[in-house]
């Protein structure tokens, strides 16, 4: 198996140490270097062991914040902390916070780590659309109208990967931190703007990240009431759609438990996708783990890498959601 996140680490750490001691070569180092970075912090995304994922990426993030602090300006650098604080908020941090819920533990603790590293995520990701000449005041300017805050990000933004990513995660933040302070009124007002950015990035590619802009739009659509413009029901059918567009990305299964079939007492439902995740649990096991019982290339799922830390996520909700699935039905 691959292990990337301790070579992501050593190169980050020799490059540090490196522009330590030239002061001077600095900036054009890190220009010449933040592609490397970037690239490397995409392979994290194969990383299949959950738990060296939790543990490995914190330093990495401080690391390239000092690579950072010694060329504010460098638009690779931003995307990868945005894209970096957005994914480990979401990963460990908003998966410790549904164990506080339903192991109804007192402490905030994980709540207050995932507000922490999702208002990380989301100042860089303005920082970077800044530098694009996309202001926070723009977006508020242009709220109430999805079309006009697409319209901005047109003319101001590439098709390219890295800019649609930035969006991307930049919303991801926006909306979770919303999401996690739902007596917070003047935050919720904010709401739209979120919307508006995963509208233009799910507008100019549906599939990004293997289903993301589903997993939001099923949670939009079926995390509200009716009185308050949701409709669970199509949240379903969105879910059930991406389900079958990407078999192989269990997280979708996840969220359709955590953000449908839970909420609507599914039962029957939630036993169906229980089953289905710890069937994967075991297979998922039988490809991490050396064994001569079954061979590895007899998973289909497992020949797409770039999947990896979704699959490993998943079972790490699954597995929350059964220890607790008797305070839930």
């Amino acid at each position: 198996m691959k292990r990337r996140c301790p070579l992501f680490g050593l190169m980050v750490i020799n490059l540090t140490l490196l522009l330590s001691s030239c002061s001077s070569f600095n900036k054009m180092a890190i220009g010449a270097s933040s592609g490397l970075v970037y690239s490397a912090g995409m392979d994290l995304e194969t990383q299949s062991n959950y738990d060296i994922f939790k543990s490995g990426v914190p330093g990495n993030l401080v690391l390239i914040e000092g690579l950072l602090s010694q060329s504010s300006d460098n638009l690779e650098l931003l995307a990868t902390l945005n894209k970096g604080y957005a994914g480990y908020a979401f990963a460990i941090n908003e998966t410790e916070v549904l164990n506080e819920e339903w192991g109804e533990i007192k402490t905030e603790a994980a709540k207050k780590q995932a507000l922490f590293n999702y208002t990380r995520a989301l100042n860089f990701g303005l920082r970077y659309l800044k530098l694009k000449k996309i202001e926070i005041s723009d977006l508020h300017s242009k709220m109430n109208d999805p079309q006009a805050i697409a319209h901005l990000l047109d003319k101001r933004l590439s098709d390219s990967q890295s800019d649609l990513e930035l969006v991307l995660f930049t919303a991801q933040a926006y909306a979770a931190l919303i999401n996690l302070q739902k007596d917070n009124i003047s935050l919720i007002a904010d709401l739209p703007i979120a919307k508006g950015m995963f509208d233009w990035v799910c507008m100019k590619d549906p599939k990004i990240k293997y289903g993301m802009c589903d997993i939001f739009y099923g949670a939009y659509e079926a995390g509200r009431p009716k009185m308050l413009g949701g409709n669970p029901e199509k949240g379903k059918e969105i879910f059930l759609r991406a389900i079958e567009n990407h078999p192989h990305n269990w997280l979708i299964r996840a969220s359709y438990m955590q953000y449908y079939l839970i909420p609507q007492n599914d039962k029957i439902g939630f036993d169906q996708q229980l089953e289905y995740l710890m069937n994967k649990q075991d297979e998922f096991n039988h490809f991490s783990i050396f064994s001569n019982s079954q061979k590895t290339d007899d998973f289909s799922w497992s020949r797409e890498s770039s999947m990896r830390l979704f699959q490993s996520l998943a079972l790490a909700r699954m597995e929350l959601m059964n220890k607790y699935q008797k305070q839930f039905f």
